[in-house]
């Protein structure tokens, strides 16, 4: 691309991203995307990628998990007990890309941080980009693009490494959400407004007594809204239920947290 004109150049770019967000949407295997994402990763002139949810290192819970970093990267983490990775906080810090020598500006760096990104920088992740994913209702995710040498981090290419990053995990959201689907399951039944109510306030801390008395009710009627919201979707805890309920767009983090 060095023989490129800067028009040339980016229109170059505009077709590579166009011809991989249109590739995504058809691909049917966690395969067949891992392969195009490591092409127009190294395309885009970075060595590494992961396009991920974000939970802790060691934990077998469903959703996605689709890189090439190094494994002995992964283990060696474990082992030094360095499960909580600043990017990722970074990473929920922010509504748009964010290179790594950025991440002091978006969190306060804790006891542990730096020790992380040299075991980065050691396994060959110096430098990198990292594209928030997060969707209403789910598990937090990202996708991250790096390489070896930090000054080779192609800044020119952030915009499109955006756009891949948000096709990518797309991608990689609907092949999980079809992997995990054992034959046709149907939605439970959408809650009531008064179980709603009170399913949101369980999710904010809130006691049956203290509920009642933020919506005019008794406590017995609060509990018999939030066993019945428990019965909808089948499950025994109310940790649960708010967990399922959040999954399921049922309510929302924005609703808890106002």
């Amino acid at each position: 691309m060095g023989s490129l004109s800067n028009t040339d150049r980016g229109r170059s770019v505009y077709r590579a991203v166009q011809g991989f967000a249109a590739e995504a949407h058809k691909l049917e295997s966690m395969s067949d995307l891992s392969e195009a994402v490591g092409d127009i990763t190294r395309w885009l002139g970075f060595d590494r990628y992961a396009i991920v949810n974000h939970v802790d290192f060691g934990r077998i819970v469903p959703g996605i998990r689709l890189t090439n970093y190094p494994l002995e990267f992964i283990g060696r983490l474990r082992e030094l007990g360095l499960t909580r990775d600043p990017v990722l906080r970074a990473s929920e810090r922010a509504g748009i890309g964010f290179s790594w020598d950025q991440i002091p500006t978006l969190i306060s760096l804790r006891e542990g941080d730096h020790a992380y990104m040299r075991e980065a920088e050691k396994h060959g992740l110096a430098n990198g980009f990292t594209v928030p994913n997060n969707v209403p209702g789910e598990i937090l995710g990202s996708c991250h693009f790096a390489v070896q040498d930090s000054a080779a981090l192609p800044r020119t290419h952030f915009a499109a490494a955006q756009s891949v990053g948000a096709f990518g995990f797309e991608a990689a959201r609907r092949l999980a959400g079809e992997a995990m689907a054992q034959g046709p399951t149907p939605d439970p039944v959408p809650l009531s407004q008064r179980q709603r109510d009170c399913l949101i306030q369980v999710a904010r801390g809130k006691s049956d007594s203290v509920i009642a008395e933020i919506l005019g009710l008794r406590p017995r009627t609060v509990n018999e809204y939030v066993e019945a919201a428990k019965r909808r979707y089948v499950v025994a805890t109310r940790q649960q239920l708010v967990v399922r309920a959040l999954f399921n767009s049922e309510i929302s983090f924005s609703e808890v947290l106002h």
